[in-house]
């Protein structure tokens, strides 16, 4: 009643598909299990020690549905104007725990605080950098580089977006560059439209390396990457995702 998600050996995970792994006295195993796994076992004799990860509970799968038609009301509710997105996401969250799809101990702990700081932060500098005149200094400069071509632009704020996603939080990335994009759409005189997806597309397009987003990070020691890894297939896949987006963006949201 339970499936084995790792194994380890003398201190060290081993490599390969668990389906092939023959399982040696003193190998310690990563498992997956029902909750009362842990005390059904614990005094069997197939294991030295059973032990609990804590804040590793199972989610409630019986409750599946119950949250997708809470995801669905909210969808709807933001999508047709009934509530805005923040009132809507609020109210979903409370019906979450309500009706016991979540508790309010899960709810608290999945929210990333230091995320948040940095996203407040994030947000701050880039009001700093709007009244200061600095974004629409670095605006003139940019305009420079591009030559006044607006598709030429949109390729700079691409690149920089998707460069500063690489090292900071997408979120954080999105907002550093929104006041640059917002100066140069104005100095060109074209909708600031095109440049607001360009953003959104390259802050989430984060392949290059395994600080740029957590599920590269997730798979990075797991799947026994090297950080030269990220780079020799990001890199290809970013450029590709940045020729697509500038190509095909102004087609769909003009100048």
């Amino acid at each position: 009643d339970a499936v084995n998600l790792a194994v380890a050996r003398d201190g060290a995970r081993l490599t390969g598909r668990l389906g092939d792994i023959r399982i040696q006295a003193g190998d310690t195993l990563l498992l997956e299990a029902r909750p009362g796994f842990a005390e059904q076992q614990r005094l069997s004799r197939d294991f030295l020690l059973v032990s609990e990860l804590n804040n590793a509970k199972l989610p409630r799968y019986e409750r599946a549905w119950v949250a997708a038609g809470i995801l669905s009301v909210m969808v709807a509710a933001a999508a047709s104007g009934v509530a805005s997105m923040l009132e809507a996401a609020l109210a979903a969250a409370a019906a979450m725990i309500l009706l016991r799809c979540t508790s309010a101990a899960a709810a608290r702990r999945s929210i990333d605080w230091s995320l948040l700081v940095v996203i407040g932060a994030a947000l701050g500098l880039g009001a700093a950098m709007d009244s200061s005149g600095l974004a629409a200094t670095f605006a003139t400069h940019w305009l420079g580089l591009a030559g006044g071509s607006a598709w030429l632009a949109l390729l700079l704020v691409y690149a920089l977006t998707s460069l500063l996603t690489e090292v900071i939080t997408n979120n954080a990335a999105a907002v550093l560059v929104f006041p640059f994009a917002e100066a140069i759409a104005e100095s060109l005189g074209v909708s600031l439209w095109p440049f607001i997806v360009a953003i959104m597309m390259a802050a989430s397009a984060s392949f290059a390396t395994p600080i740029g987003y957590q599920t590269n990070l997730m798979v990075y020691g797991p799947g026994g990457y090297r950080f030269s890894d990220y780079l020799r297939i990001g890199v290809p896949l970013n450029l590709l995702t940045g020729a697509v987006v500038v190509a095909l963006v102004p087609f769909i949201w003009p100048f």
